[in-house]
C-alpha cells in the first residue's frame, strides 16, 4: 500500500484527540524518510491548529547525550508549538488529559527579529546570536502515548509533532546575558525530590547551536523562524515521567524555575 501523507496525518488527530496509548504504530504508516515525514507534520499541525491555535514556535529534541541513551536514536529534530500549549511559570495539567506526560529541562530562547533563509552560509552558534532577544529555563512537556522506545524511530517522532504537549516558561530572567548559558545545572524534582540532573552544555554543545541547526533545517524546507517565535533549545536531561497528583519542578542554576502541578481528576 502506498504512504498516504494525508492518511497519516489523520490516523495522527484521531490519536490526539482520542489520547490514545500508542506504543507502536501500524505497519501502513512507517516510513523511512525524513522529509516525508516532516511533510506529515505540517498537515497534521493544519489540524490541530483550530483547538491549540497558531504555531509560535519550535522545539528541538534529540539533543543530548542522556536523550540519545533514553530513546536510542540520534537527532536533531524539530516540531511545531502551539499558542494555546504555552503557559507562564506555573500551571496544573489533568492526567486524563494525556496520554503518558513527561518533562524535560530546557533552555528555551526568543527570536527578536525576522531570521532569514540561510544562503551560501549555513548559521552557526556566533551567527545566529544577534537574532536572540531572550533566555528562560522551562520544561517542554511531553506526550509519548506510552511509546516503545525500543522500536521507536526519528520519522515516526517527527510526524507526530516532535511529542510537543506544551512549553511552560519561567518568569524573565533581565540578567540572562550575564550568565554562561552553555554551562548552567539544571535539574528536575518531583515533590521536591530531585530525580535527575544535568548541564545545558550537554545539548549540542550550547543552545545557540541549536537554534543555529534549527535556522539551517527551516532553511532547506523552505521555512522562516519569525520574530516573537520562542525555541525550546532540547532537554539537558532525559525524559522524566510524571507521577499523577504529584508536581515537577524544574530548575536551571541561575536562569529561573517552573512548577507543573500533574493533576488527577476530581
Amino acid at each position: 500500500m502506498a504512504f498516504s501523507i494525508a492518511k497519516a496525518a489523520n490516523w495522527l488527530h484521531q490519536v490526539h484527540r482520542s489520547r490514545a496509548v500508542v506504543g507502536w504504530w501500524p505497519e501502513q504508516f512507517a516510513i523511512e524518510d525524513e522529509r516525508t515525514a516532516y511533510k506529515v507534520q505540517d498537515a497534521l499541525l493544519k489540524k490541530l491548529v483550530p483547538r491549540q491555535g497558531p504555531l509560535v514556535g519550535y522545539k528541538i529534541a534529540l539533543t543530548s547525550p542522556q536523550i540519545w541513551e533514553q530513546t536510542g536514536i540520534r537527532g536533531p529534530a524539530y516540531g511545531p508549538i502551539r499558542r494555546k500549549r504555552v503557559f507562564e511559570h506555573k500551571a496544573s495539567v489533568r492526567a486524563d488529559q494525556w496520554a503518558r506526560l513527561g518533562v524535560e529541562l530546557e533552555v528555551i530562547l526568543t527570536v527578536n527579529a525576522d531570521v532569514p533563509r540561510p544562503k551560501n552560509t549555513p548559521y552557526d552558534k556566533e551567527s545566529i546570536e544577534p537574532y536572540i532577544g531572550e533566555a528562560r529555563a522551562g520544561f517542554e512537556l511531553i506526550e509519548d502515548r506510552g511509546a516503545d522506545y525500543g522500536r521507536l524511530t526519528l520519522p515516526w517522532l517527527v510526524m507526530d509533532v516532535g511529542w510537543n504537549g506544551g512549553s511552560l516558561l519561567a518568569k524573565p530572567n533581565k540578567n540572562w546575558k550575564n550568565l554562561d548559558i552553555g554551562n548552567l545545572e539544571g535539574s528536575i524534582a518531583f515533590d521536591g525530590k530531585v530525580v535527575r540532573t544535568g548541564n545545558s552544555g550537554d545539548v549540542l554543545g550550547h543552545c545557540y547551536n541549536s537554534l543555529a541547526w534549527l535556522a539551517n533545517k527551516l532553511g532547506e524546507h523552505g521555512k522562516t523562524l519569525k520574530k516573537g517565535m520562542i525555541v525550546s533549545t532540547g532537554s539537558m536531561v532525559a525524559c522524566q515521567f510524571v507521577p499523577p497528583g504529584s508536581t515537577a519542578t524544574g530548575k536551571i542554576e541561575g536562569l529561573g524555575e517552573v512548577t507543573l502541578k500533574y493533576e488527577l481528576p476530581r
